[in-house]
């Protein structure tokens, strides 16, 4: 198909909503945005389901069936079949891994960078059309693969596969090109190496009685992506041992830590927020150093009663880095010395 003739919506006014593109597009790529929508219904002209959650209900005086979604579902990950077999790929990069709950057993380990084949990249755009976890984007060279809000699929492709468009619309499918928003930011490369941790640990010690260091560690985006340690004396060789591969790994040397017994702990939350605009806030109970089992609370979101908290008598609590604050950065390299991840610079949130 001619890029002339392509079907180009004006209401679609960027690439990849969700902001799950990395940006290494290229004059030789198109991004598209491809779903079951006509013109009519993508202008909303027409009410049409938009989710899995959907089934049940009735639109335009039709009830989307649980074999209906199928239908499309099935469509959709068909159409990102052809676009990998337009390629020729059957690998596929893990990338923008957002893990808002625990990853599904048959997953195993999830992490940016992390390989998989074809079977399992398509299983997981089920899930994510499904709302599941994680949500992913899908990279494979210059083919990029991700599912967006409301029952889209980005997509960008290199002009050489272009004619894959043609079957896919034969699906019953649209695909409509949206201009690509290039991201300049570049990764983090300095590897967590011995050098790295080395300069943790004099850098730890500098700041030893006036204030805490903690290390954050994270795998994937979202609740269930990372874990905080809280750092003590000779307790950073440890800290090292235990990080992933591929995680990102972030030091904080001035985190000031607050204390409240189990009873007070709300009051000292909530203290504490009204102090500074409401940030998110980190507990974990008390339990010497290292790992911490932690409940994070967002901004506006209220700390669980008593009963919910970790078991502990007393509390540790602190705002979520973000801004102003000092850290150094890297990244854990794998067995074979590279780094695969990729984690904008500098990343704190």
């Amino acid at each position: 198909m001619p890029e002339d003739d392509l079907p180009y919506a004006a209401a679609d006014t960027e690439c990849c909503p969700s902001g799950h593109a990395s940006g290494r597009g290229s004059s030789t790529t198109v991004c598209l945005l491809i779903s079951k929508y006509d013109e009519a219904r993508r202008r909303g002209e027409v009410d049409d389901w938009t989710s899995y959650d959907d089934i049940g209900a009735s639109f335009n005086g039709c009830v989307l069936t649980a074999e209906e979604y199928q239908r499309a579902e099935d469509r959709y990950i068909a159409a990102a079949n052809l676009l990998a077999r337009a390629v020729g790929t059957d690998r596929f990069i893990l990338r923008h891994v957002f893990l808002p709950q625990p990853a599904p057993s048959w997953l195993g380990e999830v992490y940016d960078g992390r390989t998989v084949g074809l079977e399992t990249a398509l299983r997981l755009l089920r899930e994510n059309l499904r709302g599941g976890s994680p949500s992913v984007l899908l990279e494979s060279g210059q083919l990029q693969i991700a599912v967006e809000t409301d029952f889209y699929l980005s997509a960008r492709i290199p002009e050489s596969a272009i004619g894959a468009l043609v079957e896919i619309e034969k699906m019953g499918l649209y695909p409509i090109r949206v201009p690509w928003e290039q991201d300049e930011e570049q990764p983090v490369s300095r590897p967590a190496d011995d050098r790295f941790w080395a300069e943790v640990a004099t850098r730890a010690a500098s700041t030893e009685g006036r204030t805490r260091t903690l290390v954050l560690e994270r795998w994937a985006h979202g609740d269930h992506g990372h874990r905080w340690y809280l750092v003590g004396e000779g307790g950073l060789p440890s800290v090292a041992r235990s990080v992933r591969s591929q995680s990102l790994v972030t030091a904080f040397f001035d985190a000031e830590i607050r204390w409240a017994p189990r009873g007070e702990i709300a009051r000292a939350v909530d203290l504490l927020r009204a102090d500074n605009d409401d940030p998110c806030v980190v507990v974990f109970p008390l339990s010497g150093s290292g790992a911490l089992r932690t409940l994070t609370c967002g901004e506006g979101t209220p700390l669980p009663g008593e009963a919910e908290l970790p078991p502990g008598s007393e509390f540790g609590f602190f705002v979520w880095p973000y801004e102003d604050v000092v850290f150094t950065q890297a990244v854990v390299p794998g067995e074979d010395g590279r780094i695969v991840a990729e984690w904008p610079a500098p990343w704190t949130s």
